[in-house]
């Protein structure tokens, strides 16, 4: 597997991580993390199988142990994308619940991003900052 799609398979990760923080998965959600997968990979990914992947992570919640296990691994670019993609989907319903702040910040913690990095990147976006 090339390094570029298992950088995508990190970011699909994280991603579905924070979309199952709060509990529900919403259209808008689901559709973000199809569209960022396919431009990572060229591969698509259908909405049950989204689904199937949060209702996995909410059950084993293990997201967070194999980012810290990969974190030493993966490039400073990388950790960056994954953390875009993250706040990405933590807004993609247009509101973020506490349960998703917390999980973008315990992200950034197994990434081994300070919040200061976290803070700039988040404000390099054009989003609201959390």
């Amino acid at each position: 597997m090339a390094g570029r799609e298992k950088d995508a398979d990190w970011i699909l990760k994280a991603m579905i991580a924070v979309a199952a923080a709060d509990g529900r998965l919403n259209a808008s959600e689901v559709g973000l993390i199809q569209k960022v997968y396919q431009a990572r990979t060229g591969r698509s990914v259908d909405v049950s199988g989204v689904a199937f992947a949060v209702q996995m992570y909410a059950r084993k919640r293990d997201v967070l142990a194999e980012l810290s296990a990969a974190a030493g691994g993966l490039d400073w670019d990388t950790k960056v994308e994954i953390i875009r993609a993250v706040y990405l989907t933590l807004h993609a319903d247009d509101r973020a619940t506490p349960e998703e702040r917390a999980k973008l910040k315990e992200i950034a913690a197994a990434l081994q991003v300070p919040e200061p990095r976290l803070d700039a990147i988040i404000s390099e976006m054009a989003l609201p900052p959390e």
